[in-house]
């Protein structure tokens, strides 16, 4: 009953300072200078009232009720609260069942997923970086079993459609054309280069064998 009668009392005062603005210009300045301030000091007393900050929460959560989200003021000790809340509840082993469950709800799952992304992002980078996860890595990707998974997803059908079509959009980038051309040019070259060396070798080996074999037959003739 209290918090309703300010809330009132807060309404009354707005829309009389509303009425006061489109007074007649027969009060003087004066008397409306002070009246606005004595209504303001009178807002701000009842703003800081207990009661008066309970009835801007109740405002406020209506509020966000009626638009779909969920605002919500939280005190320090308010936050501390469920952070320890969250805490118990997580490292409860009798809530292992009920955690498994939610989890795996796909919507919660989702909503969940896009609250931490940018916190996993930066622990992947982190663990990247890690020797011991490296390396754990390295192990897991030598596990036959992993390794079995993985070739038997790369010969399913959904993975290679995707792959064509990952490799049909990047053909549509000139940059990626660009690159490929490039690369395509440097393996030409670097095939084409043992091939001119061995044809200069062997002709020289045959220009030796001509001189060679010249030789003995002038040397014949002289006989």
């Amino acid at each position: 009953m209290k918090s309703q009668w300010l809330r009132k009392a807060v309404f009354l005062i707005l829309i009389g300072m509303v009425l006061s603005s489109c007074g007649s210009d027969s009060s003087s300045s004066q008397a409306q200078n002070g009246g606005y301030k004595d209504t303001k000091t009178m807002v701000l007393d009842i703003l800081k009232t207990e009661d008066g900050q309970k009835a801007i929460l109740t405002a406020s959560q209506k509020a966000a009720a009626q638009d779909g989200g969920q605002l919500k003021l939280l005190s320090a000790g308010d936050a501390q609260h469920i952070q320890l809340a969250v805490k118990d509840v997580l490292t409860d082993t009798s809530n292992n069942k009920f955690l498994q469950t939610v989890i795996t709800d796909p919507k919660f799952a989702g909503e969940f997923a896009k609250a931490i992304q940018k916190e996993m992002k930066q622990l992947q980078k982190d663990l990247m970086k890690d020797p011991e996860y490296q390396q754990a890595l390295v192990g897991t990707m030598k596990n036959p079993d992993f390794e079995k998974m993985l070739l038997d997803t790369m010969k399913s059908t959904p993975y290679r459609q995707q792959t064509k079509t990952v490799i049909q959009e990047s053909m549509q980038s000139p940059l990626f054309r660009l690159d490929l051309m490039n690369v395509m040019k440097k393996v030409l070259e670097e095939e084409s280069q043992p091939k001119q060396q061995s044809s200069e070798s062997g002709s020289g080996s045959g220009g030796e064998g001509k001189s060679g074999g010249s030789q003995e037959t002038n040397g014949n003739q002289k006989k």
